[in-house]
C-alpha cells in the first residue's frame, strides 16, 4: 500500500495533550495503522506548477516533475528546495481515508485519547453558487454523471498546508476513486472564477482549447484541446485510459466560459491554487454518487481541521431532473444491538460501556432501549456500511490487546475430504514411479482443448463470457493439453521425461445446482525414444494397483492416439468393472501440433469412481 508521511509537528499542534513520540506510534498501531516509524524528509517545489515532492534523505532530488513534466535537468532554476521536516511514515489505511492527513488524524486521536468527548461539527453556509449539470455527461458518449462541490473561504495557506491538501487529494484518488476511475477531485482558486454559475457538460475532443495546469499561458501553443492533452500532457497520457472509448469528454467551465478542468484528467492553469489563494472552489466528479459525496465530505472536513478559521459553504447542484446541495454533512444513522456487540467481541460490555467506546471513535450515540443504541456516524466516515463495522470500532476502542484469549467452548477435529485423500495417494504413487508433478492453468481454449488433440469440438465445456485473451476462452475439460505443453516447454531438456498432474476439469451438467460440475482427474505423460503403449500402460496399471484396482485395456478409437495403439482404461475389482479413462501413444499430428519431435504416450483417468 502507499506510504504517507504525516508532519509530526502539524499533528501534535492539533492535540490538546500531545503524547510522546513512542506513545503516538502505539496509539496509531491500536487504531489499525501500520507505522514504519519516524523519518526526516526533504521537500522540493516545482516553480512552474507549485507541485511539492517529499523524498527521504538518502534519495536523489527529482529530475522531472510528476505533475507538469518539467525536466529539472534542463531547467534547474524551476526546482526549489524547501528544507527538511520530520514525519511519521505509515501505510495508508484504505478503509479510513479520513485519517490520511494531520487534521483528520488529529481529529481521530482527540476522540480516542478522550480529549474531545463530543463528535466534531462543522458549520455550513447556504449556497451562493450553483452548478448546472448537462444531460450530456450521462449519455452513452460520456459516462461520468455525478458531481459534488463546495466552497472554502478564508483559508490561510503555507507550504505545509499546501503539501498536505495536495497529498490528500492524491490519496483520495487512490483510496476512493480507484486511481480516478470512480472519482476525481479538482481544487481551484475561487477568485479566478466568474460566478455564480459553473457548468458541467460534455464536449467534443477538439471543440475548445485551454491551458492545462503546469503550462505557461504566455507560451505559444500552450492552449490544447482535450484530445491534445491526452496525447501531450503528462497527466493526460497517464490517465487517458479513463476516457478511452468516449466520444465526448467531461468539462467544467464558469459563467464567462473559462475552463476549470477536464475531469478526471487535469485542471486549467488559470484557476490553479497558489500560496496567495484565500478561497477554494472544490469539485468531485465520478461514476457513483455515494463515492463522490464521501470524497467531498472527507476533503472539506479535513481542510476545516487543518485551518479552523476556514469557512465552509455549500453549492447547489442542478441536475436535469433534481436539485442536490453539497456537501451534506448529515450523519448516517445506524441501530446497534449492544448485546450482540458484546457477544461478538467476547467481552462483558453493557449499553453504557458500548456507548462510551463508540464516542471514543468519534460517533454520536443516543439510547433507544435497554439493548439498542442509535449511532450517528460522521459524514466523513466511509467504512461504516453495516452494524458489524461499528462492532469493529467498539473492539478497537476497547483494545484488542485487552481482550483475554480463551478456548472455544466446543472443539472439532478436521479430517481430509475423500477427494483429497485419493489425490494424495495418487501423488505418492506417481512420484514413486518416477514422475514429476506439474500444475497447469485451468483455463484453455478450443484450439488447445480440442483441435490440437484431433478431437471434435464439444458443447460440454464452460465458456468464459468475457475472456481476458483468446488463449483463455473456456474451462478445461481435459488435463492433456497441460501435460503436452509442459513437454513442449522442456523440449531441450534431457530425455526421457515423465510428468503428471492431479487436477480438476469442468463439464456442463444441467442437473447440477450451478449448471456445471468439477471432476478430479490424473493425467501423465512419457516422452522419449522408448515411450510407447507398454510404458504408459505399466504406469497406469501400477497406479490403479495402489488404489486397490486392476487394469484391463479395451480397444478404443480416441483420435488423440495412433490407431491400434490406444485404449480405454477399465478398472476392475471383483465383479466391478468401470471405464475410467484412456491411455495410448500420441498420434503424429498431435505431436506435430505441440512441436514434439520424439514419441510420447499419455494416460488420463477419472479418480472419483476409484475412491
Amino acid at each position: 500500500m502507499p506510504v504517507v508521511g504525516i508532519p509530526v509537528q502539524m499533528l501534535l499542534d492539533r492535540l490538546d495533550a500531545p503524547p510522546g513520540r513512542h506513545e503516538l506510534v502505539e496509539h496509531l498501531y491500536h487504531l489499525g495503522c501500520d507505522v514504519e516509524g519516524y523519518a526526516t524528509v526533504r521537500r522540493f517545489r516545482c516553480r512552474r506548477c507549485d507541485n511539492l515532492v517529499e523524498i527521504t534523505e538518502t534519495e536523489e532530488p527529482p529530475v522531472v516533475c510528476d505533475r507538469c513534466g518539467t525536466d529539472f535537468r534542463q531547467t534547474p532554476d524551476q526546482i526549489e528546495s524547501l528544507g527538511t521536516t520530520d514525519v511519521v511514515r505509515m501505510e495508508l489505511l484504505a478503509v479510513r481515508p479520513d485519517m490520511f492527513e494531520p487534521g483528520g488524524l488529529a481529529r481521530v486521536l482527540r476522540n480516542y485519547l478522550g480529549d474531545a468527548p463530543e463528535p466534531p461539527r462543522y458549520d455550513l453556509a447556504p449556497p451562493a453558487w450553483h452548478v448546472t449539470v448537462d444531460s450530456s455527461v450521462d449519455s452513452a458518449a460520456c459516462r461520468r454523471p455525478f458531481i459534488a462541490c463546495a466552497i472554502v473561504r478564508d483559508i490561510h495557506l503555507d507550504e505545509d498546508r499546501i503539501k498536505v491538501i495536495m497529498k490528500l487529494q492524491e490519496n483520495l484518488h487512490w483510496a476512493l476513486g480507484r486511481d480516478r476511475k470512480h472519482a476525481s477531485i479538482g481544487v481551484y482558486d475561487l477568485d479566478t472564477l466568474a460566478g455564480p454559475e459553473v457548468t458541467y457538460r460534455a464536449v467534443g475532443p477538439d471543440e475548445l482549447r485551454f491551458v492545462p495546469l503546469g503550462f505557461d499561458p504566455s507560451s505559444p501553443g500552450s492552449a490544447l484541446t482535450p484530445r491534445e492533452i491526452l496525447e501531450q500532457h503528462p497527466k493526460g497520457m497517464a490517465y487517458s485510459r479513463l476516457l478511452r472509448g468516449f466520444e465526448r469528454y467531461p468539462l467544467l467551465a464558469d459563467t464567462a466560459g473559462q475552463v476549470l478542468s477536464n475531469p478526471p484528467i487535469i485542471n486549467s492553469e488559470e484557476t490553479r491554487v497558489r500560496g496567495s489563494t484565500r478561497h477554494f472552489f472544490i469539485d468531485v466528479t465520478g461514476t457513483g454518487e455515494r463515492i463522490v459525496n464521501k470524497a467531498l465530505n472527507i476533503l472539506v472536513t479535513s481542510v476545516a481541521e487543518l485551518d479552523p478559521e476556514a469557512r465552509l459553504e455549500q453549492v447547489e447542484i442542478r441536475y436535469p431532473d433534481r436539485i442536490a446541495v453539497t456537501p451534506d454533512l448529515s450523519p448516517q444513522e445506524v441501530v446497534l444491538d449492544t448485546t450482540s456487540t458484546a457477544r461478538r467481541i467476547g467481552v462483558d460490555l453493557d449499553r453504557e460501556a458500548v456507548s462510551r467506546l463508540l464516542r471514543r471513535m468519534g460517533h454520536d450515540v443516543r439510547p433507544m432501549d435497554a439493548s439498542h443504541l442509535r449511532v450517528l456516524v460522521p459524514a466523513f466516515r466511509n467504512d461504516i456500511m453495516h452494524p458489524v463495522d461499528l462492532v469493529e470500532d467498539v473492539a478497537i476502542a476497547y483494545g484488542y490487546d485487552n481482550i483475554e484469549p480463551a478456548l472455544v467452548p466446543t472443539l472439532t477435529v478436521g479430517a481430509p475430504l475423500a477427494a483429497e485423500e485419493a489425490a494424495e495417494t495418487t501423488r505418492r504413487a506417481m512420484t514413486g514411479l518416477g514422475f514429476l508433478e506439474v500444475i497447469t492453468l485451468i483455463l484453455s481454449n478450443e484450439q488447445a482443448n480440442y483441435d490440437a488433440l484431433r478431437r471434435p469440438r464439444g458443447d460440454d465445456h464452460v465458456r468464459i463470457e468475457n475472456p481476458i485473451s483468446v488463449d483463455q476462452t473456456l474451462v478445461r475439460t481435459t488435463l492433456l493439453p497441460g501435460i503436452l505443453d509442459t513437454m513442449a516447454i522442456n523440449a531441450n531438456h534431457p530425455l526421457p521425461q515423465s510428468v503428471f498432474e492431479v487436477g480438476n476439469v469442468t463439464l456442463l451438467d444441467p442437473e447440477a445446482e450451478t449448471g456445471a460440475v468439477e471432476h478430479r482427474r490424473v493425467a501423465a505423460g512419457i516422452i522419449g525414444p522408448r515411450a510407447d503403449y507398454a510404458a504408459i500402460r505399466s504406469a497406469c496399471q501400477a497406479l490403479l494397483r495402489e488404489m486397490g484396482w486392476a487394469l484391463e485395456g479395451d480397444p478404443g478409437d480416441d483420435p488423440v492416439f495412433v490407431p491400434g495403439r490406444g485404449a480405454r482404461v477399465l478398472a476392475t475389482r471383483g465383479a466391478e468393472r468401470i471405464t475410467v479413462g484412456v491411455m495410448g501413444e500420441l498420434h503424429p499430428e498431435v505431436l506435430e501440433n505441440h512441436k514434439l519431435v520424439h514419441p510420447a504416450a499419455v494416460f488420463e483417468i477419472d479418480l472419483e469412481p476409484l475412491w
